[in-house]
């Protein structure tokens, strides 16, 4: 034979093979355009001057990008590579009767991947450029940059792709040979044709799915907070998904075996023959709607959490910063302090700017780290020996008086001598602070009068700490006695001396850069470090910052928000590509498996329009199986991805649940739209 033949061959095997093989080249091609692009906006040459920074998140969030999609690539290439060579089995195994020896047919595999290659990734690498100025100019106007850019070729982007698609397309080939060297020509004659025996009920895997998926839906509704939703995450995410996969493999298996003792519905025409013919290629149809349940979840969880970060933006913005202009320190019980004489102060000098105040919140706190026994919370030395463990981790107290409660939340707060009001429940009400080991410890005692809202938090700690309880005290006296007992102690044991938090927070009519320049002069020369009260003495502090809600830290948030939800649209996009790709090769597949017997079904008098319905029948059981089990994933892991948000300084539980039902409306659309073209593909299949 001439050298030239076996690229021809190649060539035509993948045009006769279009409507297997173009899908196929398709996905590669859209792939590899999304890694290069991934991959572009990972390097920084589209930040101009004075952007580095801002763009450093995108650059973060689009390598995790090349990493998720990497791994992705490998795995589902290797998928829809296996359907395709399932449907060219008769077609190799001719060859190889006709007299192609196997290392023949390894050479024209061969020469269909380098086609594959060029094709697919050179065609990626160039559809992602064409679109990478449209990306980053998306991915910019969501991180409220502006959006216009220059258009820049990335050779480093262009290597690794070729380079890595190259890769994978290697392994798919590897994976070729192996299934040729292990099957004999007769096998591969028959391998398309092949059916399956009834399988059995697998109970014990039914079991284990049943349990695997209630300890993943446990997690979910048991958690309560959020460093351990972010510890417990992917722990309730690794038992759901082999709760999933069990689910497709055993439990409806079961269930369609149960459907043929319900004589309304299984002695029904289309229902008898989608049973029936579903329950015989089950064990093949599992692991294929386990993955479209998967990627389905997926999909929704990335796109409502990123919609929920980046519409929760301004909302994550005054949680962290509740006034425009924020002052916080720190002072000692020592030094010379009082809150009202700097508010009143710094109101004056703000307003010599010419700026109006409008609204103050002031408040005072100390934090304690505690481990709590009961009803007694004891204050000690921190261990030395390193980190305590996660079953083991201590109790943030954060102690605040009512006038401050007051300040934030605008609730009078009615507490007596020794009362307290906190967002924990004690045991009978009854309260006990202990400070140090010894006989000699101090302790003060009190009786918890009201239970305050669990959602209730400071911008100072928020839910950062491991473990955080807010108590209220009456007063300043009250946070007084409770740092001295701690300082008493802390003498005992060389203990740092304990201090007050302080913030005061203004809001006034001034824009941008109005405000910096308050900031300007009250931190220029002989500021706030020097401030002096009514009489003439120095106001003492340790420490004493202004930080400015809008400016920089309004760029920074949406820097970050923006290049999450950037992230989540782009891979969403990619995975509902492999979803709609998985079930087209699922339709095409067992579209031809069943013509033939629907052509001897005809033969014995079923009509065209029975084997409409029929094919609607189970069309529907087996496509929106996936839909309405990710739609359960969904619900429950909506709690999970509350809790994280909220690490993000975003509490609107109502804004993540309408973005969550939103975005299951979206992909339902979609995944309709789907279902409609693979459903009229397979009967077109069917009825030629």
């Amino acid at each position: 034979m001439s050298k030239s033949f076996y690229p021809q061959l190649a060539l035509q095997n993948c045009v006769k093979n279009g409507k297997f093989y173009f899908p196929y080249l398709l996905t590669v091609l859209c792939t590899a355009a999304a890694f290069y692009i991934c991959e572009a906006l990972s390097e920084s040459p589209w930040a101009i001057e004075g952007e580095a920074v801002r763009y450093d998140y995108l650059t973060m969030f689009m390598t995790i990008g090349v990493v998720i999609l990497g791994g992705f690539s490998v795995i589902f290439l290797l998928y829809t590579n296996s359907f395709l060579m399932k449907r060219r089995a008769r077609e190799l195994g001719l060859y190889n009767v006709l007299g192609m020896g196997k290392g023949h047919i390894a050479l024209v595999l061969s020469y269909e991947s380098l086609y594959t290659w060029i094709l697919g990734a050179g065609g990626g690498i160039l559809v992602g450029m064409l679109l990478q100025r449209l990306m980053i100019m998306l991915a910019r106007r969501l991180m409220r940059v502006d959006p216009l850019v220059r258009f820049s070729i990335v050779p480093k982007a262009i290597l690794t792709t070729a380079a890595f698609f190259g890769f994978c397309l290697l392994l798919t080939l590897l994976g070729n040979f192996w299934r040729l060297g292990r099957q004999n020509p007769v096998e591969l004659l028959r391998g398309s044709q092949m059916g399956e025996r009834q399988p059995k009920t697998r109970f014990f895997i039914a079991l284990l799915g049943l349990c695997t998926l209630g300890g993943g839906y446990g997690i979910a509704v048991t958690v309560k907070n959020p460093i351990d939703a972010l510890a417990q995450y992917f722990l309730a995410v690794g038992l759901v998904m082999i709760g999933t996969y069990c689910l497709f493999s055993a439990l409806s298996i079961l269930v369609l075996k149960l459907l043929r003792f319900s004589r309304n519905y299984y002695y029904k025409t289309p229902h008898f023959i989608g049973v029936s013919g579903m329950i015989h290629r089950m064990n093949r149809n599992a692991v294929g709607l386990a993955n479209i349940c998967i990627l389905s979840t997926m999909v929704m969880v990335m796109i409502s959490g990123t919609l929920s970060l980046y519409l929760g933006t301004e909302d994550s913005l005054h949680t962290r910063y509740p006034a425009q202009l924020n002052f916080r320190g720190r002072y000692r019980l020592t030094q010379n302090f009082d809150l009202e004489e700097v508010e009143k102060i710094f109101r004056e000098r703000v307003e010599e700017q010419g700026a109006e105040v409008t609204g103050s919140i002031a408040y005072q706190l100390t934090a304690m780290e505690m481990r709590q026994s009961g009803s007694t919370l004891r204050c000690q030395a921190k261990d030395q020996e390193g980190p305590p463990s996660l079953s083991d981790l201590p109790l943030t107290t954060v102690f605040l008086t009512a006038e401050g409660y007051r300040s934030l939340t605008g609730e009078t707060l009615d507490l007596g001598r020794g009362e307290l009001a906190s967002t924990a429940a004690f045991p009978d009400g009854a309260v006990s602070f202990v400070f140090g080991d010894g006989e000699e410890s101090g302790r003060l005692d009190y009786r918890q009068t009201k239970l305050l809202p669990g959602d209730f938090y400071l911008p100072d700690y928020g839910v950062m700490a491991m473990r955080t309880a807010y108590v209220v005290l009456p007063d300043m006296d009250a946070l007084e006695e409770l740092l001295n007992q701690w300082n008493a102690a802390g003498r005992n044991a060389n203990w740092r001396e304990g201090s007050v938090k302080w913030y005061l927070g203004l809001d006034t009519g001034a824009d941008v850069q109005e405000q910096q320049q308050i900031e300007k002069a009250l931190f220029g020369p002989a500021g706030p470090e020097e401030m002096t009260d009514s009489s003439g003495e120095r106001i003492e502090w340790d420490a004493m910052l202004l930080e400015l809600r809008e400016g920089m830290n309004t760029e920074e948030y949406y820097s970050i928000n923006g290049g999450f939800f950037f992230l989540g649209i782009f891979l969403g996009l990619i995975f509902i590509m492999a979803m709609a790709l998985i079930m087209y090769y699922k339709q095409i597949s067992e579209g031809y498996e069943d013509r033939e017997r629907f052509k001897i079904m005809q033969q014995v008098g079923l009509t065209k329009r029975e084997i409409r319905r029929s094919i609607n029948s189970q069309v529907l059981l087996v496509f929106f199986a996936p839909l309405a089990v990710a739609g359960v994933h969904l619900a429950f892991d909506f709690g999970l991805v509350k809790l994280l948000l909220t690490l993000f300084s975003v509490y609107n539980s109502r804004l993540a649940a309408w973005c969550s039902l939103a975005t299951f409306g979206v992909f339902t659309l979609l995944y309709l739209a789907v279902y409609l073209a693979t459903a009229r593909t397979y009967y077109k299949i069917v009825s030629e």
